[in-house]
């Protein structure tokens, strides 16, 4: 019995993913997230589509959002401190920036918070001795 529950639960979520793709591919997002997500690869997509899905099931779109870049971009470090910093240890790519504008359009709340971006070294943070260098630390 519960292998069948858990199968009809995962059955569940595959079909509100796959309408969610729909949604996406017909451009209910908005143009530029379409054509965002269609620069994704299909792991991706899968990975976009079940923090969506989680996000129309339990609502927080900051949770969604921070779970959406940490999928995406595991090694990344996100701060918040009256708006949003990501560093992402690897260089500046349009890749890399196509997949992040996707992810603020989808998951970030609308005129609430803002993101900075760092590319390449981490920078410091108080508190975080890991991470603080001399000359190398960012004031909020």
């Amino acid at each position: 019995m519960r292998d069948f529950q858990n199968d009809l639960r995962n059955l569940r979520g595959k079909f509100i993913e796959e309408l969610l793709r729909a949604e996406l591919n017909r451009g209910d997002y908005g143009t530029t997230a379409k054509e965002l997500f269609d620069t994704l690869t299909q792991a991706e997509q899968d990975l976009i589509l079940r923090a969506l899905r989680v996000q129309e099931q339990c609502g927080g779109r900051q949770l969604q959002f921070t779970l959406a870049i940490k999928s995406l971009f595991p090694d990344s470090e996100l701060y918040f401190y009256k708006k949003f910093l990501l560093c992402l240890p690897e260089p500046e790519s349009e890749a890399t920036l196509r997949k992040i504008e996707l992810i603020k359009i989808l998951f970030m709340e609308v005129g609430n918070t803002e993101l900075e971006l760092y590319f390449g070294r981490h920078f410091g943070v108080f508190g975080t001795p890991r991470t603080m260098r001399l000359d190398e630390m960012i004031l909020y």
